[in-house]
């Protein structure tokens, strides 16, 4: 008998979240923790643009790099906007970080 598929605790595909992580590990190393908060990571909800959190080694990259890494992501969800956050560990969490630390699901 075959086992039942894993349900996602965000309303990703499994590919989608195979590929949101490996490009955050391409682009931060593979320590970076990648959240999905918003809307995305409530099951009960519909639509939405991807909100992602991802806690990177040492300081907080530069924002352009925050930006470059969006796109690279967003070509990979078809085109689905994307709004990337960036927390380096040895930096203080804003407000945004505690909130998505909080609510958000580790991928």
């Amino acid at each position: 008998m075959a086992a039942a598929p894993t349900l996602s605790p965000v309303r990703l595909r499994p590919e989608e979240i195979a590929a949101v992580k490996r490009i955050v590990a391409e682009h931060f190393g593979p320590d970076a923790e990648v959240r999905v908060f918003g809307s995305r990571a409530r099951l009960d909800q519909r639509g939405g643009d991807l909100d992602l959190h991802v806690r990177v080694p040492g300081g907080t990259p530069p924002f352009a790099m925050e930006v470059r890494v969006a796109n690279v992501i967003e070509k990979a969800m078809d085109d689905r906007h994307v709004d990337l956050v960036l927390l380096g560990s040895a930096d203080s969490p804003r407000r945004i970080d505690e909130v998505a630390l909080a609510t958000g699901v580790l991928l």
